[in-house]
């Protein structure tokens, strides 16, 4: 009898401890995802100041680079010309795409986050024409 009991005790703390391995699993994978969100989180409230910041610049000024060492994100930014029609057919000028982007990696995976914006800068010709 005696060693039922301590037969089923063994095999009660087995089940016990595989249940709680897998809560601890399971809660290491929560606080990984939780972290990688939370840096997301942060990588998209970072492009959206920097464009806001950015798009206010003259137009030589708005290609900037940035490397936070912290979260180990590098953040760039590019200026192009874009060629845009109104519905007349007359050509929009001193129109820029302006493209913030994020390079980060999660893991073993590089991931890229961006944001575009269109602005305008009409001081940009009449500087050219002086």
């Amino acid at each position: 009898m005696r060693g039922y009991i301590l037969f089923e005790l063994i095999i009660a703390l087995t089940i016990f401890s595989i249940g709680v391995l897998g809560l601890a699993q399971t809660l290491n994978a929560s606080m990984e995802v939780a972290n990688i969100l939370n840096l997301e989180q942060n990588i998209r409230r970072h492009l959206r100041t920097a464009v806001e910041v950015l798009k206010r610049k003259p137009l030589t000024e708005m290609v900037w680079t940035e490397a936070d060492t912290a979260t180990g994100v590098t953040y760039n930014s590019t200026v192009e010309p874009v060629t845009l029609n109104m519905t007349n057919g007359n050509p929009v000028s001193d129109m820029y795409n302006l493209r913030v982007i994020a390079t980060y990696t999660v893991g073993n995976e590089a991931r890229d986050e961006s944001v575009d914006v269109y602005v305008y800068k009409p001081q940009q010709q009449q500087q050219r024409r002086r």
